[in-house]
């Protein structure tokens, strides 16, 4: 294990233990200095703290309420900004990432609508799935418009909706296609929805430290490359199965990020671990969790709470007490 904390090695069971965490979320790896900025912290910024969902829908509906929020806020910035200098910001971007329980074209239509809520009127949503799009155009519950994401769309197109341009379930081989989606729609907000490609999920900050740190920053990207990497996550539920050997078991654990007010930065990435039914946080960070920190996130927890349980320390808390007393 590459990661073995000082709390974890005071277990003596965790010296051999194996913990393996799947369906992790993807970070890259970064330099010493990007490791020593991303610093492990237990609470977020903002005051609202949610708990994970119950379920699907209430994933759903988080979710929803995590865009519609980030959405009003970035609106009302862009307002006064053209106020102010008669100039617009650059268009918003936000992420939504969801566990996939219903991979068919029903399920994908539902999380499309049920993660877009109330914006679904004026929206168009870019489905990577050719049939879902079929699908969608003739379901009688669809409001929003529907495109495919091989298909041809053109700024005339774009410009007769105002709303949320969603990209829904595309893969990473298409990101050029979403990309030229999202200029055809130039000046309307994107909210991209389990897509697969790639991303720490801040708006290309940590990207463009990796470029910094590769010796590369002076090359220019390419518009794939930047779009894939420019948009914010405002909403991610990702299941994790952690397989560990000293329990003879699987355990269940999560990250969980949700933004409800301030900048998204400020909501950090909670690492949870799911004991007797509920989700317990084991750590949180500002950035994207990699591998060895769950790794070293599960085993502080695991290390602290043999400790507590081991009958020495309780024996020693006992003979130091009456010392004290003495």
């Amino acid at each position: 294990m590459r990661a073995m904390t000082r709390a974890a090695a005071t277990a003596p069971t965790l010296a051999t233990a194996a913990a393996r965490w799947t369906r992790a979320p993807r970070a890259p790896a970064r330099g010493a200095s990007a490791r020593a900025r991303a610093t492990t912290t237990t609470r977020a910024v903002n005051d609202e703290v949610v708990d994970p969902p119950r379920g699907r829908a209430h994933a759903f509906e988080q979710a929803s309420v995590a865009v519609a929020r980030a959405l009003e806020k970035t609106t009302k910035r862009a307002s006064k900004k053209r106020r102010s200098s008669g100039r617009a910001l650059r268009t918003t971007r936000l992420a939504v990432e969801l566990p996939v329980v219903d991979d068919s074209d029903e399920g994908t239509i539902e999380m499309a609508t049920a993660t877009l809520g109330a914006l679904a009127r004026d929206a168009t949503v870019v489905f990577g799935s050719a049939s879902a799009v079929e699908k969608a155009r003739n379901s009688s519950g669809v409001e929003y418009e529907c495109v495919g994401i091989d298909e041809t769309w053109t700024p005339a197109m774009a410009s007769e909706r105002e709303g949320v341009i969603a990209l829904v379930g595309v893969s990473a081989d298409a990101v050029e296609a979403a990309a030229r989606k999202c200029r055809a729609g130039e000046g309307r907000p994107v909210v991209c929805v389990n897509v697969e490609w790639e991303h720490d999920g801040d708006g290309g900050l940590a990207h463009a430290m990796s470029r910094q740190q590769a010796g590369i920053d002076d090359q220019p990207m390419t518009e794939v490359e930047a779009f894939a990497n420019s948009f914010v996550v405002v909403y991610s539920f990702l299941p994790l199965s952690i397989q560990a050997n000293m329990f003879g078991s699987t355990l269940e654990g999560a990250v969980f990020k949700c933004v409800r007010g301030g900048a998204p930065a400020g909501t950090p990435w909670r690492i949870l671990v799911k004991e007797k039914g509920i989700f317990e946080q084991v750590g949180a960070m500002q950035r994207r969790p990699q591998q060895e920190d769950l790794e070293a996130a599960l085993y502080n927890s695991i290390g602290a709470k043999s400790a507590q349980k081991n009958p020495l320390n309780s024996l020693l808390r006992g003979i130091m007490g009456n010392k004290d007393k003495n």
